[in-house]
Formats: structure tokens, C-alpha cells, sequence
């Protein structure tokens, strides 16, 4: 009877044109999610690559000869003026000739054939730095980098892999930002109505004298909720980073990624601040990255779904429904950002789990001042909140019979 019950929730689900508007949106914001990948690696070649600062320079050494033929013209200008500016041009035309030449080497090092060689000469580099460290706060954040730049070297991944569109970046990219711009509206939208909806037209009071329990009613609709939510979003995301991928190539999933950075107080002219711990933080793989931010999604989509089953089920309202939800986003959203006290019990309110990337990275408890807010309280407080919304509408939800 339970799975008839989750099959009948799921015809009445894809019966609705409702369903299909919001998918059509979602995989709307993934394409705009595509063009910005792939514009921000337009800008990163045109303006940062090798080949674009070969160009740079050698537009700036023209523009520069060009300024130093009309300065003896300059009639604004002294003798002596002249002679200062002419020799400070000169001086910065070499200066560029020198970079230009620099810039052309590492052009040529930057093909296929190599870009391992200059990193293997930029490790070198890296080496006496941190040999040469004056101090040990400074041979520690050096040393950091040295391990970045080796892992880079034992995976056998480009330093400028992160630049590009391609499909693990594209996912990550699209992971992080969907959880944090789209994921508490959009299944706000996506399920705000459905236990309050049905009220209207009678068919909870018609399920309610069928001989199944009013918990099995429920809990159909929850599992339906999870699992729709869940494969509209997450089978999307995956499609999408299967056709980036083929379309521009998959990148590199070995490459490293700075996690578990720490803060701690420090005070300056009577004042406290968060300030970052030199060194701190330790570099995963981004497959590890990336299966941690999936799970983290996850976990806010599934406490999320348990927080819109609980207003739907106390309200008999799909109006009230989708009021309340909205208003308690925007409201904590706007809240969030306004006071510093609300910050700093953020940690307890799952409302602000989204900030995915800077939950992994250990970097929100910069932007909230909790030290509270880590990756193991996000886990746990989900959970919990998860459980007890559940329990609560469950509680409710058996009181309707009485009610309706």
C-alpha cells in the first residue's frame, strides 16, 4: 500500500504543468551557468594568457614609443622636463622589453610539450624561497605552496586547469552557485503546495478514511518529495556536466583544493579581529572537493524538504504556504546581512547550510565570526533539524483528521 501511495504522489507530481515550468527554469539557470564558464575562460585567455600578455606588452611598448617621439613636441613641457620624461620612458620601455621576452618564453613553455618543464622550474624556484624564509610563519605559507605546486606536478595537471570550461569545473561551479542562489526557492516552489493543496479539493480527507495509516500518508509524500527534488536537480547537474565535459573536455579531477582553513583572534589597537592562520588548511583532490559539496547539497536539499513539508502540513493554505517559506528565505537572507549578532548564531540555523564552498573551505567562519560553523556542525544540525521537522509534522499531520 506504501508504494502505491509514492506511485499515485508521483502521477499527481508530473501531472502538473507547475512540475515541468520549474525543471524548464532550472535547466535555464544551467545554461546561464555554461555561458559564464565559458566567458570567464574567454577573459582568462584574451587577458591572462601567455599568448594575450605577449600581445599586452607589445601593445604597451608601441603605445610607448609612440608617447616618446611626441614628448620634444610638447610645448607644456621644459627642457628639462623633456629630457626627465625621455628618460624615464626609455627606462620603461626597457623594462617592458625585458618582461616581453619573459612573457615570450613562457608562451613557448606553455605547450603541450612544455608546460611540465616550467613547472618543474617554478617548483625549483619555490624551493630556495622556502629555504631562504626569514621566518617561520613565512616558511610555512611558503611550504604551503610548495605543496600545491607538487601536487600539481605528481598528478600531471596544468596551473592554469581551474581557468578553463570544463566539465568538473563547470559541475563545481554549478554545485556551489545552485546551492547558494536557487536551491531554497526553487524547491520552495517545487513542493511549497504539496500537502496544503491537497485540502482544497478534498483529497487528503478522501486518502484519510482509506486503511492506511495517516503517517504512511505523509510519509509517502516526503519520500516523493526527496527523491523528485533529488533527481530533477541533481540527475540535471550531472547531464549537464557530461555534455560540458564531452563538448570542452573533462579537466583534471586530481587537481588540488585548500581546505580547512583556520582563523583565530588577533587584536590591533584595542580592537578584535578574525584573521586567517598563516599556513593554515590542507590541500584535497578536487574528486574529494567535489564529492563533499554533492554530499553537503544533499543533506541542505533533504532538510530544506522536511522544513517545506512541516509549513505545508500546518497550513491548509498553499498561499500561507509559499508566504511563510519565501519570507523566512528572504528575511534570514536579509537578516544575515545586516547584523553581526545574527551571524553569529547562524551556524544553528540551517537556513544559511548553502555557502557550500565556503563551508568545505572552512572560510565561513570569516564571513559569519562564529567558530562554530563548521562542516561537522553543518552535519549534525541538519540531521537534527531534518529529524525533528519530520517528527513535528508527523504529529500535526495525525491531528488532521480531526480538523479537516
Amino acid at each position: 500500500m506504501f508504494l502505491g501511495l509514492i506511485k499515485n504522489e508521483f502521477i499527481k507530481l508530473f501531472a502538473k504543468k507547475k512540475t515541468f515550468i520549474i525543471w524548464g527554469l532550472f535547466i535555464l539557470l544551467c545554461i546561464i551557468l555554461v555561458i559564464v564558464s565559458e566567458s570567464s575562460e574567454k577573459t582568462y585567455l584574451k587577458y591572462n594568457s601567455p599568448k594575450a600578455q605577449v600581445q599586452n606588452l607589445a601593445n604597451e611598448i608601441s603605445s610607448q614609443e609612440e608617447y616618446l617621439k611626441t614628448i620634444q613636441s610638447d610645448a607644456a613641457l621644459s627642457e628639462d622636463e623633456k629630457k626627465a620624461n625621455e628618460v624615464q620612458t626609455q627606462s620603461y620601455i626597457a623594462s617592458l622589453k625585458v618582461q616581453l621576452e619573459s612573457a615570450k618564453a613562457e608562451l613557448e613553455n606553455s605547450s603541450k610539450e612544455n608546460w611540465k618543464e616550467a613547472l618543474d622550474n617554478r617548483i625549483k624556484e619555490q624551493e630556495k624561497i622556502v629555504k631562504e624564509a626569514s621566518d617561520a610563519q613565512s616558511k610555512k605559507v611558503q611550504g604551503q605552496e610548495l605543496k600545491r605546486l607538487k601536487i600539481y606536478q605528481k598528478h600531471n595537471v596544468p596551473l592554469d586547469s581551474e581557468n578553463y570550461n570544463t566539465g568538473i569545473n563547470y559541475y563545481i561551479l554549478n554545485v556551489t552557485m545552485i546551492a547558494a542562489s536557487f536551491l531554497a526557492i526553487g524547491l520552495s516552489l517545487f513542493n511549497g503546495d504539496n500537502v496544503s493543496n491537497e485540502y482544497n479539493p478534498g483529497t487528503l480527507k478522501f486518502l484519510l478514511v482509506q486503511p492506511v495509516s495517516r503517517i504512511k500518508v505523509l510519509l509517502s509524500k516526503f519520500v516523493v518529495m526527496v527523491l523528485s527534488s533529488t533527481a530533477l536537480i541533481m540527475i540535471t547537474q550531472v547531464l549537464f556536466f557530461l555534455g560540458v565535459g564531452i563538448i570542452k573536455g573533462f579537466g583534471s579531477f586530481n587537481r588540488p583544493y585548500l581546505v580547512g582553513v583556520k582563523f583565530e583572534y588577533t587584536y590591533q589597537n584595542g580592537k578584535r579581529f578574525i584573521t586567517e592562520v598563516a599556513g593554515s588548511g590542507h590541500f584535497i583532490l578536487l574528486w574529494k572537493y567535489l564529492i563533499a559539496a554533492l554530499a553537503l547539497q544533499l543533506l541542505f536539499l533533504i532538510v530544506m524538504v522536511t522544513f517545506i513539508l512541516l509549513i505545508s502540513t500546518m497550513s491548509k493554505s498553499s498561499v500561507v504556504t509559499m508566504t511563510v517559506l519565501i519570507c523566512a528565505i528572504l528575511g534570514s537572507n536579509i537578516v544575515y546581512n545586516l547584523s553581526t549578532s545574527y551571524r553569529k548564531i547562524s551556524p544553528f540555523i540551517f537556513l544559511h547550510y548553502s555557502d557550500i564552498d565556503n563551508i568545505i573551505t572552512g572560510r565561513i567562519v570569516s564571513r559569519t565570526g562564529s567558530f562554530l560553523f563548521t562542516w561537522q556542525m553543518v552535519t549534525g544540525m541538519s540531521a537534527f533539524t531534518a529529524v525533528l521537522f519530520l517528527a513535528i509534522s508527523l504529529v500535526v499531520f495525525k491531528k488532521r483528521d480531526i480538523q479537516i
